[in-house]
């Protein structure tokens, strides 16, 4: 499933430096989505630059099924809508 794969990236995207300098610095929701599924599928994940759209215009049910756990501060300033799309590699 998609989601469920989304869901996986987005856990090795946290502690991946490397990933999170890969999407670092774009700006462009539609760009960001593109270069995050491909990004996923060159590491055997499969969802689609919808899911990715989906995450970016309401963050917070992914945010908060994909940790699991209380959001940190990270999480919330996304939440919050005080994180342009750029700052997701931050995580």
């Amino acid at each position: 499933m998609s989601r469920e794969s989304l869901l996986e990236f987005y856990q090795a995207f946290r502690t991946d430096l490397t990933l999170q300098q890969q999407l670092e610095g774009i700006t462009d929701p539609s760009e960001y989505a593109n270069e995050a599924v491909n990004l996923g599928a060159s590491r055997g994940f499969e969802f689609t630059h919808e899911d990715v759209e989906a995450v970016i215009a309401n963050p917070s049910a992914f945010l908060e099924e994909s940790i699991g756990e209380e959001l940190g501060d990270f999480e919330l300033q996304v939440v919050a809508g005080g994180c342009k799309v750029s700052c997701y590699s931050q995580v």
